[in-house]
């Protein structure tokens, strides 16, 4: 139900629909909805069943919808594939529609649910896409070669260069699918920019500062919005002897939903090495060999923990790197797809952390890096730096003023 229709006996009701592509787009979702204020807005969620537990338990009530889910996501990333080939973007827009019409929302919220951008617009209801700076159009963001079998063979450099070469071609194989469905439904084309694929709504938030990630002068404050970090951290209980007394420096390590479990071992090896203890982010049942140096947990709180450690090491995505740097923490980011490649270029030009590429991934890579993040006070200065320009963000008070300028005066019961 778009703003004409609305009733006025009504709270507005606002629908989030989070791409299940990773725990991030879902949790994100989750961190902007409890922003809003119960008693002026009806709130609806939807998202698939992989992370929908997460929704759930902030108290969210969440409608089941169709994606491809985590595993073919990361599968066709990793291979170089088109993620959301036409059929698929069909098949989500029939979904979203089924969602849309079943609770009526006045004004939807979308992460990274790409066929909003048509699903949206045929259902005549604004829409409001949260997304990341660095995919923008208008930002200055240098693609670099993802990794890849052939970046693991014969090395980022060499296949790099192949990248640059084809790079608008391979941009345009992914993008195409969205020109296609947007013909089909008599819409005008995106063009074959895949950023402007990702950052298509009524407006769009973005969950950066535009001092670390700044974009051109032309960009309209109406289209895009910044609106700081959305960073969630899991409720749960911090481990014991976190106190420091022995003299080692914590390091907190969490690759997240699409981080290699594989590389873990060799952070966690380059950690001890290097003498300090790491608090691990683990697999249920992952196993170390380094006694009371290593602390594992399946859950933990990681705000809490980014706070008390000297360095964070995380899959270079933004989720991770912004709750270290909410708390003022540098960032060792060991990034593999484009989207972790494109945030560490930004973290990295801050000079608040250093980037190893998943593909160049060693023990001496590792230490160096750590020890230089250890030991230089330059990098805690930079992190506190850029911590304070997210306080000048503070996404839970901007997302609910947008909301109110989308959805007009018409925007509710006040209390």
């Amino acid at each position: 139900m778009h703003e004409g229709r609305r009733s006025p006996t009504r709270k507005p009701r606002i629908l989030f629909i989070a791409e299940a592509a990773t725990l991030a787009h879902v949790v994100r979702s989750v961190a902007l909805a409890t922003t809003l204020d119960a008693g002026r807005y009806e709130v609806g969620f939807a998202t698939a069943r992989d992370f929908r537990a997460h929704a759930e338990a902030a108290g969210l009530a969440v409608r089941e919808l169709y994606s491809i889910g985590t595993r073919a996501y990361l599968d066709a990333v990793s291979a170089g594939r088109p993620v959301y080939p036409y059929a698929t973007l069909e098949r989500y827009v029939e979904d979203d529609l089924r969602v849309i019409a079943e609770f009526e929302p006045d004004l939807i919220v979308g992460d990274f649910r790409l066929s909003l951008a048509v699903s949206a617009r045929l259902a005549k209801t604004p829409y409001l896409a949260i997304s990341n700076a660095y995919w923008s159009p208008l930002a200055d963001a240098p693609y670099e070669v993802p990794v890849h079998a052939a970046t693991r063979m014969f090395g980022p450099r060499i296949v790099g260069a192949a990248f640059d070469a084809l790079r608008p071609l391979i941009i345009a194989q992914h993008a195409w699918p969205m020109r296609r469905l947007r013909r089909r439904h008599g819409m005008p084309s995106l063009g074959l920019d895949l950023r402007a694929v990702f950052t298509e709504g009524d407006t769009t938030l973005f969950a950066d500062v535009p001092a670390m990630v700044p974009t051109a002068a032309a960009a309209s404050a109406a289209r895009y919005r910044y609106i700081g970090p959305v960073v969630w951290s899991p409720p749960a209980p911090l481990p014991e002897g976190l106190d420091g007394a022995d003299g080692r420096p914590l390091v907190y390590v969490s690759l997240g939903s699409s981080g290699d479990p594989a590389a873990l071992g060799l952070v966690v090896d380059a950690v001890v090495a290097c003498g300090a203890r790491a608090v691990v982010a683990a697999p249920s049942g992952w196993t170390h060999r380094h006694g009371d140096a290593v602390v594992a947990r399946s859950v933990l709180p990681g705000s809490e923990l980014a706070a008390r450690a000297k360095v964070v090491v995380c899959n270079g995505g933004s989720p991770g790197s912004h709750q270290a740097l909410e708390q003022g923490t540098p960032v060792l980011g060991i990034p593999a797809n484009l989207d972790q490649l494109l945030n560490m270029r930004y973290l990295v030009r801050s000079g608040a952390g250093l980037s190893v590429r998943a593909d160049e991934l060693s023990p001496a890579a590792l230490q160096a890096s750590l020890r230089r993040l250890l030991s230089e006070p330059a990098f805690g200065d930079r992190a506190r730096a850029v911590q304070r320009e997210f306080a000048h963000y503070p996404a839970r008070e901007l997302f609910p003023a947008v909301v109110d300028t989308m959805l007009g005066p018409a925007s509710g019961a006040r209390t």
